[in-house]
Order: structure tokens, then C-alpha cells, then sequence
């Protein structure tokens, strides 16, 4: 009688298994696994991001010299910009006559004009005026203050409405009137010369001095012009 001896071995117990990673490891190689993954993707993402904001620049750089070709072609299209002489010396003497205008006006208030009389609330109300495209150039009063003259230049004939309108809406030439208005244009000049005068035309004919002011404007004008005042 033989005897033979059996034994079963169970391949499946844990002592049979191959190693296994540990929980702990295998979630750390999988946590840098998947940010490499991540850093990956970034880069991509950023070498396309790089290679479109070139292409961007580019397109832009060619359109900013395209728009410079252009302005350039313009400009030498054009004429070279000049300024016309005439202008400017009348610019230059109408800047003449406005400072010598304030001198002026900065003189009679501060100076009195007379011992029982003073012009000083009509000059400032008249140096208030302030109407484009008309500008003074003298002023004269009369007959104490009763009567006054005015020159100046506009642009327009019909500024000169509006000028004596808001004149004599202030206190201090409600009561006047201007009877003699004189418009004319000056030789080779784009500018119109006005005068204004509240006296009677005969009056206006004879008299031309004032009769309260030590000087008369012109001296005034003559002397800001030369940096008397």
C-alpha cells in the first residue's frame, strides 16, 4: 500500500501576490503625475499664447507703417503751411492796440480824472464788454461824462448790434443813446472800423476834444503805445 501526500497551495493568499505600492506612495505619485500632466498643458498653452501675441504684434506693426506710408504720402502731397504777413501784422497790431486799450483803462482807474466828476464806473463797465469779433480801440467822454465816442474794429457789421446792446443794458449807460454810427473798411485790411458817438452830429463835427479828461484817447493811446502809463 503506497501512501502519496497531497498538498494544496492557495496562490491566492497576500503572501503570494506581487509587491504593491503603498496607498500613501501611490497617491503621491499620482498627485505628481497628474501636475505634471497640468504643467504640461500650461506650457502648451503658453507657447501658443507666445506665438499668437507675435503674430498680433506683427500685423500691427505692418498696419502702423502702412498708416505712417500714408501720412507721409499726405504731407508731401500737400503744400508746405504758410502764414499769411498781412495776418500777422494785423494780428500784431490789433494785440498792440488791445494791451495799449487796457493800459488805458488801468490809467483812468486809477487816476481821477477830474476834482467833482469820475469815469471810473463806466470805464470798468466798458472794459467788462466783451464781445467776440468786436474789439476796442479808443474812447473819448464829453460834456462831463454826458456824451461818450467809441472806436473799435469787428469782423461783422452786425456784432456791432450786439455790442451796443449789452452796452447799454449797464447801469451806468441806460440813459444814453449812440446817435452817429459810422462803419467803414480800412485799405488792404479784412477788418471793418466802427465809431460810435452819443452827441448830436453837429456837436460831434465841431467838438473833438473832451471836455473833462485831462488827455484826450489819442494822447492816451499814443502814451500806452510807448509805455508811458
Amino acid at each position: 500500500m503506497t501512501w502519496e501526500i497531497k498538498q494544496s497551495i492557495n496562490f491566492y493568499l497576500e503572501e503570494f501576490q506581487p509587491p504593491k505600492i503603498p496607498k500613501d506612495l501611490r497617491y503621491l505619485l499620482m498627485g505628481a503625475a497628474i501636475h505634471a500632466c497640468l504643467a504640461v498643458i500650461l506650457m502648451v498653452g503658453l507657447v501658443i499664447n507666445l506665438f499668437w501675441q507675435e503674430h498680433r504684434l506683427k500685423g500691427i506693426t505692418e498696419r502702423q507703417s502702412v498708416i505712417e506710408q500714408q501720412v507721409a504720402n499726405i504731407e508731401r502731397e500737400r503744400p508746405p503751411l504758410k502764414q499769411d504777413e498781412g495776418l500777422v501784422n494785423q494780428r500784431a497790431d490789433l494785440r498792440s492796440d488791445l494791451e495799449s486799450s487796457q493800459r488805458i483803462l488801468h490809467y483812468l482807474t486809477q487816476q481821477e480824472l477830474d476834482s467833482s466828476i469820475s469815469f471810473t464806473d463806466m470805464v470798468f463797465q466798458l472794459g467788462e464788454q466783451d464781445v467776440n469779433g468786436v474789439w476796442l480801440k479808443s474812447f473819448a467822454f464829453y460834456e462831463e461824462g454826458s456824451h461818450i465816442n467809441i472806436e473799435g474794429y469787428t469782423d461783422d457789421p452786425a456784432k456791432i448790434s450786439r455790442y451796443v446792446s449789452e452796452l447799454l443794458a449797464r447801469t451806468e449807460f441806460r440813459k444814453r443813446a449812440f446817435r452817429h454810427v459810422d462803419v467803414r473798411k480800412e485799405e488792404d485790411s479784412r477788418w471793418l472800423v466802427f465809431n460810435l458817438d452819443s452827441r448830436p452830429a453837429e456837436k460831434g463835427q465841431q467838438d473833438t476834444r473832451p471836455a473833462s479828461a485831462k488827455m484826450t484817447s489819442a494822447d492816451l493811446i499814443k502814451r500806452a503805445r510807448e509805455g508811458m502809463l
